[in-house]
C-alpha cells in the first residue's frame, strides 16, 4: 500500500448522463472498490454507482461515524450509520429491512453505506481449508468446488496484502491451513490479551471427544485485517523482491497521520475509532489513477437494462436522492461496455429479481449461505479485564473462542 492519498471524482448525475464508462459498478464496498482499483491500472473508464451517501471517505466524515456511535442508544452493527430510508440496512432494532417468511431467520446485518459491510465486520481474514472444497469427496456431503484451494492461494496473499493483514503464519499451519513456502503475513501477529493468555493456562492439558478422535485444545491468534507492527520478512505476495509492507492509514491528504495502529478499543464492531481496522474506503483511496474513477453517492440501482435481440447488459438505472431523510430524488442511466453487480449478495440477488432477468436454473435468489458460528459464555474465577483489548484475537483447534 502507498503512504500517497488520492481522491476519486465524485461527481453528479449529469455528469454520468454524458459519460459511456468501460465500466459501471453498483457498490463501493470491498469487491466493487477492489475491481474498481484494478481495472483503473489496466487503463479503463470507471463508474461507481453506491447508494449510501459518501461523506464517509473523508476523516470528518468518518469522525461523525463514531460520534454517532457513541450517541447511539442500540449499539448494533449498524449503530455509527444514521437511518438512510432510501437505503435502508438489516438492523435489529424497529426498523425492520427483511419480511422473513421461513422457519429460519437470517438474523444477519449488512451495511449500505460507503465502504459496505467492512465498516462494521471483526476483520478476520481466515483462509478456507483444503477439505473445504472436497466436501463431497471427503464426506459425502453436498458438492465438491470446480475449483482447488491452491487456485485461490495467490489470490489469498494478494488480499491480504491489500488489506494489510496481521497473523502468524505458522500458528495457522498448525491448524491445517496450507501457505506457500516462506510465505508470511503483511503485518506481525496482534498479542494475546490477558484474558486470552488466562485463558490459554486454563487450557492446557484439555482434551475433547471428537467423532472417536482425541483432539488437544490449543489457543492461537486469528489472522485479521488490523494494522499492527510490518512484518520485517514480508515480500510482496511472497516473491522474493525486497518490498516492505507500509501499514495505510485513513483518506487523507496526510500519510498515516490517521489510520493507526491497533489500541485495543475494542470497538472492532461496529467501527474503530482509530481506524486500524480495514475497510474498503482505505482501498478507494490508494487508486493509483483516481482521474479514471467516478463516484456517484446516493445512487441506488433500481434496474439492469438488458438488449433483447443479444442479452447483453446496456444500462444500470438508478434514483439519485438529494437527502437521506427525504423521497426526492431523480432517476438517470449509466451506460458502459461492461457492468459489475457488488452489492452485496442480498441486494444483487434482488436488484437483479426486480429487473426480471432470466435465471436458468431458477435458483437466482435462493439458497443463501450464512456463516454460522457458536458463542461460548464463561465466567473466570479472576478479573481477567474482559473487553479490553480487540474483541477477536485467539481461535481455538477445531472451534472460534470469542470474548465477551
Amino acid at each position: 500500500m502507498s503512504q500517497s492519498r488520492t481522491t476519486i471524482n465524485f461527481i453528479t448525475s449529469e455528469t454520468v448522463s454524458q459519460t459511456f464508462y468501460d465500466v459501471v459498478i453498483v457498490g463501493a464496498g470491498v469487491a466493487g472498490a477492489i475491481v474498481a482499483k484494478q481495472l483503473s491500472e489496466q487503463g479503463k473508464r470507471v463508474l461507481i454507482l453506491e447508494a449510501g451517501t459518501g461523506y464517509g471517505l473523508t476523516l470528518e466524515g468518518f469522525q461523525s461515524h463514531v460520534d454517532t456511535f457513541y450517541g447511539a442508544v442500540d449499539k448494533n452493527a449498524n449503530s455509527p450509520y444514521p437511518v438512510n430510508r432510501n437505503a435502508l440496512s438489516p438492523t435489529d432494532g424497529a426498523n425492520h429491512y427483511f419480511e422473513e417468511k421461513g422457519p429460519l431467520p437470517l438474523s444477519g446485518s449488512y451495511t449500505r453505506v460507503l465502504g459496505g459491510t467492512t465498516m462494521h465486520w471483526e476483520g478476520k481474514t481466515i483462509r478456507m481449508l483444503p477439505e473445504d472444497f472436497e466436501l463431497h469427496t471427503r464426506y459425502g456431503k453436498g458438492l465438491d468446488w470446480p475449483i482447488k484451494y491452491e487456485d485461490l492461494m495467490p489470490y489469498y496473499r494478494q488480499a491480504e496484502y491489500e488489506m494489510g493483514v496481521s497473523g502468524d503464519v505458522e500458528g495457522q499451519k498448525g491448524l491445517g491451513v496450507p501457505f506457500k513456502e516462506g510465505y508470511v503475513f503483511p503485518m506481525l501477529e496482534l498479542p494475546p490479551s490477558y484474558l486470552d493468555q488466562k485463558v490459554s493456562e486454563g487450557l492446557k492439558g484439555s482434551t475433547v471427544e471428537l467423532e472417536g478422535e482425541t483432539i488437544k485444545l490449543e489457543l492461537s491468534t486469528f489472522p485479521q485485517g488490523r494494522n499492527s507492527i510490518p512484518n520485517p520478512k514480508y515480500n510482496e505476495y511472497g516473491h522474493k523482491a525486497d518490498i516492505r509492507f507500509v501499514p495505510d492509514g485513513i483518506a487523507s491528504l496526510k500519510p498515516l497521520e490517521y489510520g493507526e495502529r491497533c489500541q485495543g478499543n475494542a470497538n472492532c464492531v461496529p467501527i474503530c475509532p482509530v481506524q486500524a481496522k480495514y475497510d474498503a474506503r482505505k482501498t478507494l483511496n490508494t487508486i493509483a489513477f483516481p482521474d479514471r474513477v467516478d463516484l456517484l453517492a446516493q445512487a441506488v440501482a433500481y434496474e439492469v437494462e438488458v438488449d433483447p435481440a443479444n442479452g447483453r447488459v446496456t444500462a444500470i438505472h438508478y434514483k439519485n436522492y438529494k437527502d437521506k431523510n427525504s423521497p426526492d430524488h431523480t432517476v438517470g442511466i449509466a451506460k458502459g461496455a461492461l457492468f459489475v453487480l457488488a452489492a452485496h449478495a442480498v441486494e444483487n440477488a434482488k436488484l437483479m429479481l426486480a429487473s426480471n432477468l432470466k435465471s436458468s436454473n431458477d435458483l437466482m435468489g435462493r439458497n443463501l449461505m450464512d456463516h454460522p458460528f457458536l458463542l461460548a459464555w464463561a465466567l473466570m474465577p479472576e478479573v481477567t479485564g474482559t473487553m479490553r483489548g480487540p474483541l477477536v484475537v485467539c481461535q481455538a483447534k477445531n472451534c472460534e473462542f470469542e470474548r465477551e
